[in-house]
């Protein structure tokens, strides 16, 4: 498991780099990356997540994911 201060640090960059670039920026730039890394590795691109926003996900769908959302919103309040 990664250690609370990896995570404290990580968080720190991310900020850093969202606040100077902008989120939602930072967000599509990861996605595309994320994309190209997996189709040179010859896996389906719908591997990588899609930044959207809440109300372009079904419900069902989107409380699913309520335990991750939960679990990084505790990580940014460290």
């Amino acid at each position: 498991m990664i250690s609370r201060e990896t995570i404290k640090a990580e968080v720190i960059q991310v900020k850093e780099l969202g606040e100077k670039i902008g989120y939602g920026h930072l967000m599509e730039l990861a996605s595309a990356l994320w994309r190209k890394s997996l189709e040179e590795k010859g896996y389906p691109i719908s591997g990588a997540f899609i930044p959207t926003i809440g109300a372009c996900i079904e419900k069902e769908m989107f409380d699913k994911t309520e335990n991750e959302r939960a679990t990084y919103d505790e990580f940014v309040r460290w």
